[in-house]
């Protein structure tokens, strides 16, 4: 289950798709096969419980692997015919997934210290000159009349991505985050008036 770097057509994409869950159903029915024979007493129950382990684990990270890839082509306009793709992509910009944002993006605002229990901790020096941009996004998230799917790409990656984020990682410049922000408002800015960006 090698991971494609990049994926160019549609084609490709559904294949990749198609491959992560073929994988997840014949592992869980690779499961099920050793779990019947356990009861019927052909496997020992160690071999049997081993054998269970090892399903589930395959088909738990065929099913992650999976919803990484349309997690991260839910930005990609060109993908979005696929139709597993086209209800990621409305799960997306969905009242629910907005209010959640909202109130990740209010929350973060009001923090004034980091917690030591934070998997990836705010870098929360760097909230207070963006600390109002942060909760226009959230009201523009939670009132914009229509949002398209990769500004909600974007503002996800801004609170959870440990590794791009300039939020939670030191190593990216502070600067970007006051860019990022108004690259975002921007975004919000014209689905609100209903005139979408140039791609």
């Amino acid at each position: 289950m090698a991971m494609v770097e990049d994926i160019d057509s549609l084609e490709e994409a559904a294949r990749l798709l198609g491959s992560r869950a073929a994988w997840r159903t014949g592992a869980m029915a690779a499961g099920t096969v050793v779990a019947v024979l356990a009861l019927m007493g052909v496997l020992e129950p160690a071999a049997a419980a081993l054998g269970v382990v090892v399903a589930v684990t395959i088909a738990v990270t065929a099913h992650l692997a999976r919803e990484m890839r349309l997690e991260e082509w839910a930005a990609r306009d060109d993908l979005a015919a696929l139709p597993e793709l086209a209800q990621a992509r409305r799960r997306l910009v969905g009242d629910a997934r907005r209010r959640e944002v909202a109130g990740s993006l209010r929350r973060i605002a009001a923090q004034r210290r980091t917690s030591r229990h934070d998997v990836a901790p705010l870098l929360v020096r760097r909230l207070a000159p963006v600390r109002d941009d942060l909760l226009a996004v959230a009201e523009e998230v939670e009132r914009a009349p229509a949002l398209q799917p990769a500004t909600m790409v974007e503002i996800t990656r801004l609170i959870t991505d440990g590794v791009k984020s300039p939020l939670l990682n030191e190593a990216v410049p502070e600067g970007e985050l006051a860019l990022l922000l108004r690259r975002i408002r921007f975004e919000l800015a014209t689905a609100r008036d209903g005139v979408r960006p140039a791609t």
